[in-house]
């Protein structure tokens, strides 16, 4: 299962990943975390295909003990066989239990969730985007004050890219989400919030007000081309006609 890695960070505990494409409101948990979905059979043995959030995945491995889950059911099952699919983030996968193509068929959208301890092991430095639900989102403005952007509510995708979804409260209106591109460029710091770095035009007005004046000198500092504030030199009278 792949993970992400901002591009500078102090030590953190480590931290899981959720779906990208389908994210329950749940997609982690202390315990478990959401790694694929069931997207139809295969076969006519039971076989399920499945969607995994972190393509290239090797976390569906034969012998594990699975949850399915769909709404607020839930059953228990082991994984018998895993073939993945080459250059696609799919997976055929037999669970203990499913015979034929029926009972596979009808664990279309639930979801395979594993023990955080089943999972393999992250780098220090790396970050499951399923825990970064809930963290605020700050940036540094260039006169060094630390802006509030909003506190990620959830994960989506546009189907090229991770997303955070960061909701924020404008001044008097009722609360709106921007999307945030899960990318290391963006994000420099995970360490109990998110720092990010990003060029204009990626915040709503709400949030980026005055970005684009911030590279035009010190606040305060008068404009070259401005008109002198001194007083103009009186005109020298004209000499009286004879």
């Amino acid at each position: 299962m792949s993970a992400f890695k901002p591009a500078a960070r102090a030590p953190l505990a480590g931290t899981t990943r959720a779906p990208a494409a389908t994210r329950p409101s749940g997609a982690s948990s202390p315990e478990a975390l959401a790694v694929a979905v069931v997207v139809g059979a295969h076969g006519i043995r039971g076989w399920v295909r499945v969607h995994l959030h972190a393509p290239g995945s090797r976390s569906l491995r034969p012998g594990l003990r699975v949850t399915l889950r769909t709404g607020q059911a839930e059953r228990i099952s082991k994984i018998l066989a895993v073939d993945p699919v080459p250059g696609k983030p799919l997976a055929r996968v037999h669970l203990e239990g499913v015979t034929d193509r029926d009972q596979a068929e009808a664990l279309r959208g639930n979801e395979l969730w594993l023990a955080r301890k089943d999972l393999p092991p992250l780098a220090v430095d790396e970050f499951y985007l399923a825990d970064l639900i809930g963290l605020p989102v700050e940036r540094v403005r260039p006169d060094g004050r630390v802006q509030p952007l909003g506190t990620v509510l959830a994960l989506t995708s546009n189907g090229a890219q991770d997303l955070l979804e960061v909701e924020y409260q404008p001044p008097g209106r009722r609360a709106d989400t921007w999307l945030l591109p899960v990318l290391p460029q963006f994000i420099t710091e995970i360490e109990g919030r998110l720092l990010v770095e990003l060029p204009i035009g990626m915040l709503p007005d709400a949030l980026a007000d005055g970005d684009d004046s911030d590279d035009r000198g010190e606040p305060g500092e008068p404009d070259a081309s401005a008109d002198s504030d001194e007083p103009d030199e009186p005109d020298e009278p004209e000499e009286p006609v004879e």
